[in-house]
């Protein structure tokens, strides 16, 4: 990063978030050089690169909703299944044969 300020070096160090970000993205390494005041921009292209975006947020949030949604009916269906089934679970333990039994 050799053209880009001392300020915005040092501001970067305090954000390794934001020094990935320019690793991963870097047309801002340019950008940074000619306008150091664009720091604001590379701000909110890390927010959506980390997807820390209020949008982005509220999708993963609905997503976890409807995950849990899910595991609730397939918890409630795994329990009917149990509760409705009238033969004996299956038992992996065979009773000791008498004579170990008596020793």
């Amino acid at each position: 990063m050799c053209g880009v300020r001392r300020e915005i070096l040092e501001y970067l160090n305090t954000r390794p978030d934001l020094k990935y970000y320019i690793r991963e993205k870097p047309e801002w390494y340019r950008k940074l050089s000619r306008n150091p005041f664009s720091v604001s921009e590379l701000e909110e292209g890390a927010k959506v690169f980390y997807g820390r975006t209020f949008g982005q947020r509220v999708d993963r949030f609905h997503q976890q909703v409807q995950n849990f949604g899910l595991l609730m009916e397939l918890i409630s269906v795994m329990g009917d299944e149990v509760k409705g089934s009238d033969a004996p679970m299956p038992n992996d333990f065979q009773p000791m044969p008498d004579s170990l039994n008596n020793g």
